[in-house]
C-alpha cells in the first residue's frame, strides 16, 4: 500500500521525469532488453520512440489516479486489458520494474535516496499486483 507520505514524492519527484521523456522511456526498454532479450519480439511493430512516450504518459496518468483509488484501479485495468494476449509472462513484471526504477533513479539522481526509491517501488508493486491480477486472471498452470 502507499502511504500519503510517499504519494506525495511521487508527485513531486515526477515533474522531473518529464523533462527528459524520449530518453527516459527509452532508457526502460533498453534495460529490460538487455535483461530480458525475448522481450524485444514483443514490441517488434513499434517504435522505442512512441513506446516510451506512453510509457511516461502512463506513469503520469498513475501519479494523477494516486489520490483517486476508484479512477487509479480503474486505468490500471483498462491499461491491462490492452495488454492481454501480447505474450507477456509474470517474470516480465520484475525486470520491468527493475529497469522502470533504474530509469528513475537516472533521472532524479541529484535527489535519489531510500525514500524515494521506497516510494517509487510501493507505486510499481501496486500497479505490478493490478496488471498481472487482470491479465493472467485465466491462465492456470500446466
Amino acid at each position: 500500500m502507499v502511504t500519503e507520505e510517499q504519494k506525495d514524492i511521487i508527485k513531486s519527484s515526477f515533474p522531473r521525469v518529464l523533462i527528459h521523456t524520449l530518453k527516459n522511456g527509452t532508457m526502460v526498454y533498453e534495460q529490460l532488453f538487455l535483461d530480458v532479450p525475448e522481450a524485444k519480439e514483443l514490441f517488434k511493430n513499434t517504435s522505442m520512440e512512441r513506446q516510451g512516450q506512453m510509457l511516461v504518459a502512463a506513469i503520469g496518468k498513475i501519479v494523477k489516479g494516486l489520490d483517486h483509488p476508484e479512477i487509479f484501479e480503474k486505468d490500471l485495468v483498462e491499461l491491462a486489458k490492452r495488454h492481454i494476449g501480447y505474450g507477456l509472462k509474470p517474470e516480465y513484471f520484475t525486470h520491468f520494474g527493475n529497469a522502470l526504477i533504474n530509469m528513475f533513479e537516472v533521472s532524479l539522481a541529484d535527489s535519489w535516496n531510500k525514500d524515494l526509491h521506497d516510494a517509487w517501488v510501493a507505486v510499481y508493486q501496486e500497479v505490478a499486483g493490478i496488471m498481472k491480477g487482470v491479465i493472467f486472471a485465466n491462465q492456470h498452470p500446466l
